[in-house]
């Protein structure tokens, strides 16, 4: 073979090995449906039908599936399964599979150009999308413009985190007084 057909062979094994999703075990037990967000300091913790992911340092009573750590000015967000622990360069997607729900989760530019991170839990079932950095309360009706499709961001503010519901024209910012979660169901998109 040509060197050009096995760089080809090669390009395509590199782009097939990164399309494939990486598959957690399944939890023993039965599932619970929908979700909840919990602000923790500057971090929160997300539970989704059986998943349970910790943002930004956020610490759960029990092991998390993956922690993911936003971006910083120059720094790409970054996500850790166990030990291993990868970058997500703006516009990188990562797709994970545990039971029979999907994650993907995608470094897309934020509003100030940081790299945001957006979750896509399920087949379009809901997301939500984390800025890394805080964002003026004037610009939190753009958030839906700028991340269609996305029914909740996770906000900094006043450095902590915050959970505004979105497309909803009066939506209210919860978690402001105390870490109280914010429970969602699943949200079909169509």
């Amino acid at each position: 073979m040509g060197k050009a057909v096995m760089a080809a062979l090669a390009w395509w094994a590199c782009l097939a090995a990164q399309a494939a999703p990486l598959r957690l075990p399944a939890d023993k037990g039965p599932v619970a449906q929908g979700g909840s967000v919990t602000a923790t300091a500057q971090g929160a913790l997300i539970r989704y039908q059986g998943w349970l992911l910790a943002i930004d340092g956020a610490v759960p009573e029990e092991r998390p599936d993956l922690a993911l750590t936003s971006a910083g000015v120059r720094e790409a967000p970054q996500l850790r399964i166990g030990a291993t622990q990868r970058r997500l360069p703006l516009w990188s997607a990562f797709e994970l599979v545990k039971g029979s729900t999907r994650l993907r989760i995608t470094a897309l530019p934020g509003p100030d150009e940081v790299p945001a991170l957006l979750l896509d839990f399920g087949d379009a079932d809901y997301r939500i999308v984390i800025p890394a950095t805080p964002i003026e309360r004037q610009a939190y009706p753009l958030l839906a413009q700028r991340f269609p499709g996305a029914d909740l961001a996770l906000l900094l503010q006043d450095g902590r985190r915050v959970m505004l519901p979105l497309g909803n024209v009066r939506a209210q910012v919860f978690g402001e007084e105390q870490a109280v979660p914010y429970r969602f169901a699943k949200v079909r998109k169509r």
